[in-house]
């Protein structure tokens, strides 16, 4: 199973394969916001801190919603960015 680590929290869990960041966080008692979890509101943003490439890819709503918030390319929508290998993500303040 994959493991995701959630920074600052410096937390880790086992994940089926398919899970998104958002379900993985809110699952294991963190909190993340999210408005509308269909990757349009872009408040559940999240920066990659590793395993960027063991991530779903993104989705064309995914990259729109990123490029208008001026976002980097190591952050990611947790709705929709979906865990298929361990990575570590940095949550927002």
């Amino acid at each position: 199973m994959p493991k995701v680590t959630f920074i600052p929290a410096g937390q880790s869990f086992e994940v089926a394969a398919g899970t998104t960041i958002l379900v993985s966080a809110i699952r294991n008692g963190l909190q993340l916001r999210h408005d509308c979890t269909e990757a349009i509101c872009g408040t559940d943003r999240v920066k990659v801190l590793s395993g960027k490439e063991r991530l779903s890819e993104k989705t064309e709503t995914e990259e729109l919603t990123l490029e208008m918030m001026n976002a980097g390319p190591d952050d990611r929508l947790g709705c929709v960015a979906r865990i298929l290998g361990d990575v570590a993500v940095e949550l927002p303040d």
